[in-house]
């Protein structure tokens, strides 16, 4: 895309980013531009294709491809987080659940605030969903053990923080997934919203599995994995600490699964 001109920014800037449609000349009065002006920067957004026309007497614009999420402004999202929590746990234990036969391990377990809370022990203290599971291979003598996190996002809090924030919980898992609520039609690594491409670089720098979550026609989540995340391999110390804290009535399983 070829730079805009400092009054074609003006335009574009003072458009609604939910595609709204606005009159020529109410718009050119706002701005203080003279009609030479105004119709000269309007042509070079409309052959670089950030606007499209509208219908009226004086005429009317709106931008062309406005933002998934203002867009889908009169969606403001689910009223509380907590309410994905219940079908990400239901995903993973269907999915990876049937995976674990004793004498493997799979524990999964809702480590978010409760409905209508905050956080009690710091805003990135502790993931969303903690998975823990333990696994024995034919040809490898030490069982493998794996904590896996996933932090939920309601879609008006989708943002690069949401990343930032699950990445932190890599001091003690091994793979961290962020879950986002999505109510658009494409999928979110389809999306040509600036903010959510953003999150999509971002996760893929720091290893961040995405996933999406995103409602029938029933009413029922469809949970779908968009980026597998990257393991790693966290501090013996800082991974055994979140163990203990988190899964506190699993301590003898987890002991007896790992061979102690």
């Amino acid at each position: 895309m070829t730079k805009l001109s400092q009054n074609a920014k003006q335009i574009r800037n003072a458009l609604p980013p939910d595609g709204t449609m606005v009159g020529n000349i109410s718009l050119m009065r706002k701005l203080g531009m003279k009609p030479k002006e105004f119709f000269s920067a309007k042509a070079e957004l409309d052959e670089q294709g950030v606007i499209v026309f509208g219908k009226g007497k004086g005429g009317s614009i709106g931008i062309a491809k406005p933002s998934a999420k203002t867009a889908a402004k009169k969606y403001q999202g689910i009223k509380d987080e907590f309410e994905l929590y219940d079908p990400l746990k239901r995903f993973f234990d269907e999915y990876w659940g049937p995976n674990y036969k004793t004498p493997d391990l799979y524990v999964s377990k809702i480590t978010g605030p409760p409905k209508g809370h905050k956080r009690k022990s710091g805003v990135w203290s502790r993931p969303d969903l903690s998975i823990l599971t333990v696994s024995r291979y034919d040809f490898v003598p030490e069982r493998v053990l794996e904590v896996t996190t996933i932090e939920a996002k309601r879609f008006p809090d989708i943002g690069p923080r949401a990343v930032f924030e699950t990445a932190s919980h890599s001091k003690y898992g091994h793979q961290a997934y962020l879950a986002l609520e999505w109510p658009e039609k494409e999928d979110v690594d389809d999306s040509p919203d600036e903010d959510v491409q953003e999150v999509i670089k971002e996760a893929r720098r720091f290893g961040i599995g995405l996933i999406q979550m995103r409602k029938d026609a029933g009413g029922e989540w469809d949970v779908d994995i968009i980026i597998d995340p990257v393991r790693r391999e966290p501090d013996p110390a800082d991974c055994s600490g979140f163990i203990e804290q988190v899964f506190k009535d699993k301590h003898t399983q987890i002991r007896h699964a790992i061979g102690r």
